[in-house]
Order: structure tokens, then C-alpha cells, then sequence
């Protein structure tokens, strides 16, 4: 944020009445020189106010008066960009500075990103300055190296000392390496803890961060390529959410992961999948899993698909689960040696699948769902290409006694396999109740003439109670991705 930007929040203080003033010739309104009443306001109040900005930011304002002049030091947060300095001892500096300013521990939030050109970088230079954080009092700590980023500069990677901290509610660390001494620790009042990237020393220390929170609600973990974790436990009492990314290992060792959460109700596995062994010992009734991993099978291929099929298992009481196409591709792949675990608790399933390159996937995982009810697909085509004549006569269990609501997240194509899909649904799911479809209104495709007043017929003729196109619109301002306007017709 420039100083115009301060400049025109200070006039828009002085418009409010904050400055005493007077009328000119003209109706023209100036401010009175004399008393300043923004004075008056008590500093931490001040503070406060500062306290929704960015370091760089807050220290602009004391240019806007002599009251605000030495405000920013007294903030009880520091957030600093390296990419702001000149260099990262500039950056270093700065924070010694700031630091240097404390006369008790005020501090509540520390948040530093380290962003330089990598080979012009000195990251070792921000080990003792993050040392001398007070973290008695701190609320929220950060540490972001984007170094990691790229890949491949472990020598880059930010040395950090953890210390106990009696009102630390949030921790955030990318790229940096732990010490050993972690057992010592304690976090009573952490409940968001994300380590990603990180370096952890040893099995027992990143056991004894996590239990060191005995208040833990969201844990997410993204194991560093080099670390020394080999047999990760989450035991924690209190945790609810958990996310595990594992990029894929340098020494792939068989790595383990035992979960032991009576409260977890979200678990998120994302990318490379590579553990000897994973085990949910206690989980909550009602669990979600999202499963965004690739398998790859090193040694022993039947021995691995035994693996796989062991953490699939884990979920077989889950009710709500989300499958990415790369996940459901090797479970297709390896479903005739090694079937599917039956989900029976399942009700509700959404996945992403390339339904042209394996036109019997999607028979094989319905019917390891006996018991669904909501369906969400998302589809994707490598070409165009008719899949329905080749799609399995034999109809899963939960078409003839469960499925109630089928949606189709991905937007009608031109070969429309995806209206093939809806009349399959239609034909054969005796339970259907709900049917949705997306058109995309902007694309220019055309679609075959009459086929969605046929499906309309078709829902009347098998009793849906409810048909709906969602035509995708075009936005007058860009949305992020994954983000489409639509706009509800019904039949």
C-alpha cells in the first residue's frame, strides 16, 4: 500500500469529525491546527489499528502526523516480506531493530516470508534473529521460506528452535528445519498447526510436537523429501482436521503412519502415496476423507497392492469421501487382483474420472458403494470418443436400492457422453430422485437438437422428482479457479 493510500484514510479520518475543524470561505472544510483529537485516542487503541497492517505498511504511517510517528514500534505485530529489503541483511537488521524495541513481551504475531533470488540469499542469517522471537505472549507464528518452493535447495532451508509458548493458537512453518529439542515443549492453547516442507528430526519428535498441544484442532503435515520421520503417529485427542502431503522421498523406506483422533472428522491424503503401513485407530462417527494420491509401486507389486488396498480399508465405515482421477486410475487398474473393499457406510461420493479411458470404472467403484446415496462426478476426456455401448451390463447394488441424487459438476461437451450418462442414471437407478446438469452457455458448443427435452421426458417417464441444467455463465470479473456462476432451471 503507497503513502496516497494512508494519505486518503487520513483525509477520510479528518471528513469523520476525528480532527477538530473549520469552515472556510466557500463551504471548503480544513483542518483546525490547534488540538488534534486523534491525540486523545488512548495508544493501544492506536496500535490496535496498526496492528491490520503489514510492518512496511504501519511504518509508512508516521509520516502522516507527528502523533503517529512512533506508533508502529509499539504494534504488538511484526510482518516482514525479505523481498521488501534490499538484501536479507537489510531484512535482518530490521527485525534485530524491532525486537531490540521491546521492553516486555508484547509481541502477539510474528509472520516473516523469506523471498530472495536463491542465489544471492544468505537464509542462514535468519536463524539467530528468529531466536531472539519472545514467544511467551505470541499468538500466531509464521516462518515461510519460499526457497522450497522450486525444489532442490535444502541448503537453503531456515534453521529454527522451537520454545514453549503459553498463548501460541496458531504455528505455520515452510521449509525450515527443527531442532531435536522437542519434547520439552508445550503449546496449551495451540489449535492450527501446518508444517510443511519441514524437517523434522526424528519419529519421537514429531510424536511430542503434537501431543505438546493438547487443544489441536487442524493439523496439516507436508513431509519434506529428506526427513527423518519413518513411523509418523498423530495422536491427539482433540484434533478434527488432518492433512498428510508426502512428496515423493529421495529413500523411499517404508514409512508408516499410525492415526489415533477420537474427534477427526476430516483426513486429507494428497499426492505421493509410498507407507508400508496405515492405520486409523480411533476416528469421529461422522468422518470425511478426501484421497488425492498417486500410487506407485516400486518392489514387490502384489505384496504393494496389498498396501493399498489395507488403506482403503481404513475407510470402509466412512460415509463422505472425495476420489481424484489419479487415485481412482490405479484402483481401476488393479481392481481384478485386488477388488475393492465394500464402503458400506458410504453415502455420499464425489469423483474426478476420465471416463473415455476406462469406460468400467465407474461400475466398479459404484458397486463397492452398496449403500450411496449422492453422487457428484467431475468428468474429464483425453478425446472424444462413445463410451456408453461399452459401459458394464451388470448394474451395481446401489442403482436398484440406494442412489437417490446424481450431479455433474463438469459442463456438458459436445459428444455429450455426459447426457448418455444422465439417461443411464435415469434408466437403470430405481431410487433416483434428483439429476443435475451443467451447460456451458459461453463455450460455443453445440449440442445434439432435442436431447435435453428428451431427457425431460425421460425423468417424467421414471418418476425423477426433480431435473436440473445449470447453465455455466460467463463472469463479468474473473473468479478464481474452481469458481463458475450458475444459473438454476428446473423440469
Amino acid at each position: 500500500m503507497h503513502v496516497e493510500s494512508f494519505r486518503f484514510l487520513y483525509i477520510h479520518i479528518i471528513r469523520l469529525g476525528v480532527y477538530s475543524s473549520s469552515v472556510r470561505e466557500g463551504g471548503e472544510r480544513a483542518v483546525v491546527r490547534g488540538e488534534d483529537l486523534i491525540s486523545l485516542l488512548p495508544e493501544p487503541l492506536l496500535c490496535h489499528i496498526l496492528s491490520f497492517l503489514t510492518t512496511e505498511q504501519a511504518v509508512r504511517t508516521s509520516v502522516l502526523s507527528s502523533r503517529w510517528r512512533n506508533i508502529w514500534k509499539w504494534v504488538p505485530r511484526l510482518e516482514l516480506d525479505s523481498f521488501d529489503f534490499t538484501n536479507d541483511k537489510v531484512c535482518v537488521d530490521f527485525i534485530h531493530k524491532f525486537l531490540a524495541l521491546q521492553g516486555k513481551p508484547y509481541l502477539r504475531e510474528f509472520k516473516l516470508t523469506i523471498d530472495h533470488d536463491v542465489f544471492g540469499s544468505e537464509a542462514s542469517l535468519y536463524e539467530p534473529c528468529l531466536g531472539r522471537v519472545d514467544m511467551r505472549k505470541l499468538e500466531r507464528f509464521q516462518v515461510e521460506n519460499k526457497f522450497g518452493r522450486g525444489g532442490g535447495f535444502d541448503d537453503f532451508r531456515t534453521p529454527l528452535t522451537l520454545k514453549a509458548c503459553e498463548a501460541l493458537v496458531c504455528l505455520k512453518l515452510h521449509f525450515v528445519s527443527l531442532n531435536d529439542d522437542l519434547v520439552s515443549l508445550s503449546f496449551p492453547c495451540l489449535k492450527i498447526m501446518f508444517l510443511e516442507d519441514v524437517v523434522l528430526p526424528s519419529d519421537a519428535a514429531a510424536e511430542a510436537l503434537i501431543s505438546s498441544s493438547p487443544v489441536l484442532e487442524v493439523l496439516k503435515i507436508c513431509l519434506s523429501r529428506d526427513d527423518f520421520v519413518v513411523a509418523l503417529r498423530v495422536c491427539s485427542p482433540s484434533l478434527k482436521s488432518f492433512t498428510l502431503k508426502r512428496v515423493e522421498p529421495i529413500y523411499p523406506r517404508g514409512h508408516s503412519v499410525l492415526i489415533d483422533a477420537p474427534k477427526l472428522e476430516y483426513l486429507s491424503l494428497v499426492d505421493y502415496y509410498h507407507f508400508r503401513s496405515f492405520e486409523i485407530i480411533s476416528k469421529a462417527e461422522s468422518f470425511k476423507v478426501d484421497v488425492d494420491v498417486e500410487f506407485e509401486l516400486l518392489t514387490d507389486y502384489l505384496a504393494e497392492k496389498k498396501i493399498v488396498y489395507n488403506l482403503l480399508d481404513n475407510f470402509s465405515g466412512v460415509k463422505d469421501m472425495t476420489m481424484s482421477w489419479k487415485t481412482l486410475q490405479f484402483i481401476y487398474s488393479s481392481h481384478e487382483t485386488n477388488p475393492l473393499p465394500k464402503f458400506h457406510g458410504l453415502t455420499r461420493l464425489r469423483a474426478t474420472m476420465r471416463l473415455n479411458a476406462s469406460p468400467e470404472l465407474l461400475p466398479v467403484v459404484l458397486e463397492s458403494c452398496p449403500n450411496l446415496k449422492h453422487l457428484t462426478l467431475e468428468l474429464f476426456f483425453d478425446y472424444p470418443i462413445r463410451w456408453l455401448s461399452e459401459l458394464s451390463t451388470v448394474l451395481p447394488s446401489c442403482l436398484v436400492s440406494s442412489l437417490e441424487s446424481v450431479e455433474m459438476e463438469s459442463p456438458v461437451t459436445e459428444v455429450a457422453t455426459e447426457l448418455d450418462l444422465a439417461r443411464y442414471f435415469m434408466k437403470n437407478s430405481t431410487t433416483l430422485k434428483k439429476l443435475v446438469l451443467r451447460l456451458d452457455q459461453s463455450s460455443g458448443e453445440q449440442h445434439k437438437p432435442g436431447v435435453l427435452e428428451q431427457l425431460k421426458k425421460y425423468s417424467r417417464r421414471y418418476g425423477l422428482s426433480r431435473f436440473e441444467v445449470l447453465p455455466v455463465v460467463p463472469t463479468p470479473n474473473p473468479l478464481p479457479p474452481g469458481y463458475v456462476y450458475v444459473k438454476s432451471d428446473r423440469f
